[in-house]
């Protein structure tokens, strides 16, 4: 079982996304669990505690980003991702290919990546639209809401602070909003209510006031439409908006008598039955039996968090965040005889040609297609793959219009200049501007197979008698759109099991890339074919590791 826990760990920590994700789902655990074990506590501490969790979830994604790294290392494990590789029939023993194989069209569809994230802001803006209308709807009750001078006197008499109260026929139950200039909106029946009912409603929604609860809430709630796809957010949620109610019940029960204020509540609750009660609403009846039961509780502990609580809250939210954010997990190295037995390179060679195409007159000729272009590199026809565009204002200073080309280049590089040479047909009296050709260096070599691409490894000593797969058919993988629109470069390291037919069966990402080239590199690796490694003169599944680089050239 271990194995396969790392192996998930490793391909969670591959992922920002799934990172963030996996953290987030920690804090809200720890959140959670501490909650519970505070149930005995003041709901005011426990509320505290869940406001930091918020906030830790806020500050994971940006910290994440920005922290430098800490490794940590796990056990890797010989079967990760699996990639299963279908085949039709025998490989020939053929040489690895030096041009790119199945290059991908231009204008293919979005990636799988792509597709998340689209998903993902379109829940983000559906999750934050009860929001944005709920403070709307406020924003209007308030600013039709009546001044009420006899609740205005008493709330003058309970808070030092200037509340605005309101009455409004829209209003099913009290309800506070605002921050600057806080206003408690109460429904018209309040108008007919006894001194002490009233006295309740205010003294509770002036705690509210104090508390600042009508941001932290909006706040929070912003944070649940950030990870709407996560239930455990909405059950933090719910518990937070709870313990926000019976921290300001707490403080109505000091200077009231529980059996009366519990009938209070419920009496509330009861009006709201056929209504949605408004944020933050004195009493919700999805909640009441959870408030009525901790009014009666004469053990429960009461009263307000203190600065030793908000300040523990606050040290362990930076604590975690700072703690968690920058981890990152990567497979340890694994043992002689254990770990790969050789290692191969593959290479995307990109090469970006920009290219003005200027008439007579030095306008610029547009509308040309990638089939109007001859390109060639070295003598040698180049197929184009990339093909844009890229008109400028008319009245822009000394700049031009011009068309982006690319294509694949032969991935060995053997330090020489490459010449490329561009030709428009049909124009041959167009002035073409374009850069003459470039450099490539050499790759590094990672081991022997590499310099001999269907040469085995030279094993370790401790394994002389086993013997390394050896690749005798190769693709190069393919840039992905997003990686070459951000002009990203890097490699991926795969670690690969190459079956006793010679075929790719697992593969496992060691170091990730993102934005699309960890998927192009398996896809190129998938399809690659060996001879198989044996040990003892016997045929073996092995392992071996793949280093694939991204060059833009």
């Amino acid at each position: 079982m271990m194995p396969e826990i790392n192996g998930f760990i490793l391909a969670v920590s591959s992922s920002l996304a799934a990172s963030i994700v996996a953290k987030a789902t920690v804090v809200i655990a720890l959140s959670l669990i501490g909650s519970w074990l505070a149930r005995r506590n003041r709901a005011a501490v426990r509320h505290v505690l869940l406001a930091a969790a918020f906030g830790v979830l806020i500050a994971l994604p940006v910290a994440s980003l920005v922290a430098p790294p800490v490794r940590l290392v796990v056990q890797s494990v010989t079967k990760g991702r699996t990639a299963e590789v279908p085949v039709s029939g025998k490989v020939p023993l053929v040489a690895p290919t030096s041009r790119v194989a199945g290059v991908a069209p231009v204008g293919a569809g979005p990636s799988m990546s792509t597709m998340l994230l689209m998903g993902w802001i379109a829940g983000v803006a559906l999750f934050q639209l009860p929001v944005v209308i709920g403070l709307w709807q406020v924003r209007s009750m308030r600013r039709s809401g009546l001044p009420w001078r006899q609740g205005q006197l008493v709330a003058d008499g309970l808070s030092h602070r200037r509340v605005e109260v309101l009455v409004h026929d829209a209003v099913p139950g009290p309800m506070t909003c605002g921050l600057l200039h806080p206003a408690i909106v109460l429904p018209r029946e309040a108008e007919s209510w006894d001194a002490e009912d009233l006295n309740r409603a205010i003294v509770h929604e002036l705690e509210h006031v104090r508390r600042g609860d009508w941001v932290s809430h909006c706040i929070a709630r912003a944070v649940c439409a950030m990870y709407w796809f996560h239930p455990l957010v909405w059950m933090m949620w719910r518990r937070f908006a709870v313990e926000a109610e019976r921290a300001c019940d707490d403080a109505v029960l000091g200077h009231s008598e529980a059996t009366a204020y519990a009938d209070q509540l419920v009496g509330l609750a009861r009006q709201l039955s056929s209504t949605k009660a408004p944020f933050l609403a004195m009493a919700s009846r999805a909640d009441l039996s959870t408030r009525v039961g901790a009014v009666l509780d004469g053990a429960q502990r009461r009263g307000r968090a203190g600065k030793v609580s908000v300040g523990l809250a606050c040290v362990a939210a930076f604590a975690l965040v700072a703690g968690i954010a920058p981890l990152r997990m990567v497979a340890a190295p694994q043992e002689a005889g254990a770990g790969p037995v050789g290692q191969f390179m593959a290479r995307s060679s990109l090469v970006m040609q920009t290219v003005t195409v200027l008439d007579r007159n030095g306008l610029t000729i547009e509308n040309l297609t990638a089939g109007d272009f001859a390109l060639t590199e070295d003598g040698q026809p180049q197929k184009i793959i990339v093909f844009e565009f890229h008109p400028v204002e008319p009245n822009s200073q000394g700049l031009q219009s011009y068309y982006l080309l690319g294509y694949y280049a032969n991935p060995n590089g053997d330090g020489h200049f490459r010449k490329i040479e561009v030709a428009v047909k049909n124009y041959p009296h167009a002035k073409l501007d374009y850069r003459a050709g470039y450099y490539v260096s050499k790759p590094a070599s990672v081991a022997p197979s590499v310099a001999n691409p269907a040469g085995a490894a030279a094993p370790p000593a401790s394994m002389a008698d086993t013997r390394p797969p050896v690749l005798v058919y190769k693709v190069e993988p393919d840039y992905s759109t997003e990686a070459r629109q951000a002009k990203y470069q890097g490699s991926v390291v795969l670690t690969v099991e190459v079956d006793i037919n010679g075929i790719v069966t697992h593969i496992h990402v060691q170091r990730s890339l993102g934005l699309g080239l960890d998927e192009k590199a398996i896809e190129a690796v998938k399809r690659w074919r060996f001879k198989p490694g044996t040990k003892n003169g016997q045929p073996t599944a092995m392992q071996t590791q793949v280093n694939v680089d991204f060059r833009l050239l």
